[in-house]
């Protein structure tokens, strides 16, 4: 027999049914199962979308043209959202990216186009100088202890100008032996999509599994706590976004291979698309979470909407404000996945 309750108290099961936690609504567990589950969400999106577009538009999208088009077009930032999510995985995130594409593309042609020298030179300078872009920002972000915001929206309009000192008008053409890097097609598909999927498949695995890029989910969780366990928090964040200049001037480097001409306006507004895709792949921007493959996820979602907007004759103009709007969904999934968590 149960011993009394103790007096001028209930006993538990009389408790009122007010003082239970509610239990959510149907349709608010699914959202906090989708945005729990982002890879997931962004896959039935995307097969969603595909199918749609495949029924309604049977003769424009699903051609091998169209599709190749897509992952083309998506390749780019592809290659860009595997070094922003592992940035924002660790509580940072680059603004600069656009123009250090451009200064890399700019010069890779000046190196082949305009000084002579062999193709894969050219290929190398890029890499050097998004490298030293991306360096450079981490020893602001890290040396300096200037927020990533104001940091990289500062080298964003100085390494643009650096890209107009450069080359002025830009490098056209660069030459055919640099074009083959980009223009080289495989399966039907040109080279940057193949390189955006080796960049994913090898730099997916250890982003997720290795000791060491784990770190970055400790920093972006909690970086003083991270730092009294011993991690080298600076040392991580400015690999982070050295890494992040090196991709950028790999696809600055494709990007100029692909048009076989260094455009010094190249990356103009690519950052916002980069953000919204790795937020909407699942990073939080608080830090601590996402992969790699959210991240593609998001961006070729993104690259399907765009094209289906073409594909049904919707203004360019609008693709922009689709991006925000697509941007403001991906935050507040964060927001309410953060709201409810626990």
């Amino acid at each position: 027999m149960n011993k009394s309750a103790p007096l001028g108290t209930a006993p538990p099961e009389a408790a009122p049914a007010s003082a239970r936690p509610a239990r959510a609504s149907l349709p608010g567990r699914i959202l906090l199962a989708l945005a729990n589950s982002r890879e997931l969400m962004l896959l039935a999106l995307i097969v969603i979308l595909a199918v749609g577009m495949t029924t309604v538009y049977p003769n424009n999208f699903p051609t091998t043209y169209n599709i190749s088009a897509v992952l083309l077009n998506a390749a780019q930032n592809g290659i860009l959202v595997a070094g922003m999510m592992l940035l924002m995985i660790g509580g940072s995130f680059d603004l600069s990216v656009g123009s250090t594409l451009a200064l890399a593309g700019v010069w890779a042609g000046v190196v082949v186009g305009w000084w002579g020298w062999p193709a894969p030179l050219g290929l190398l300078a890029a890499l050097i100088v998004g490298g030293l872009a991306g360096a450079a920002n981490g020893a602001i972000v890290t040396r300096l202890g200037i927020n990533a915001l104001i940091a990289t929206l500062a080298t964003m309009t100085i390494y643009r100008g650096l890209t107009y000192l450069t080359a002025g008008t830009g490098v056209t053409p660069i030459g055919d032996n640099y074009a083959a890097y980009g223009e080289t097609v495989v399966l039907g598909i040109q080279t940057p999509f193949w390189v955006m999927l080796a960049i994913v498949v090898i730099g997916g695995w250890p982003i997720a599994k290795t000791r060491f890029f784990r770190q970055f989910y400790f920093i972006g969780g909690n970086a003083r706590a991270a730092k009294l366990s011993g991690i080298r928090v600076e040392r991580l964040t400015l690999i982070g976004f050295t890494i992040m200049g090196l991709l950028a001037g790999l696809a600055g480097a494709l990007a100029a291979s692909r048009l076989n001409s260094a455009v010094v306006s190249a990356g103009i507004g690519v950052e916002l698309s980069v953000i919204t895709a790795t937020v909407l792949g699942g990073a939080s921007l608080k830090g601590g979470e996402g992969t790699i493959l959210g991240g593609v996820f998001g961006v070729l979602f993104i690259a399907l909407v765009q094209n289906a907007m073409i594909i049904t004759g919707i203004g360019v103009f609008w693709q922009p404000i689709v991006v925000g709007a697509v941007l403001l969904l991906a935050v507040s999934l964060d927001r309410y996945k953060q709201a409810h968590r626990g």
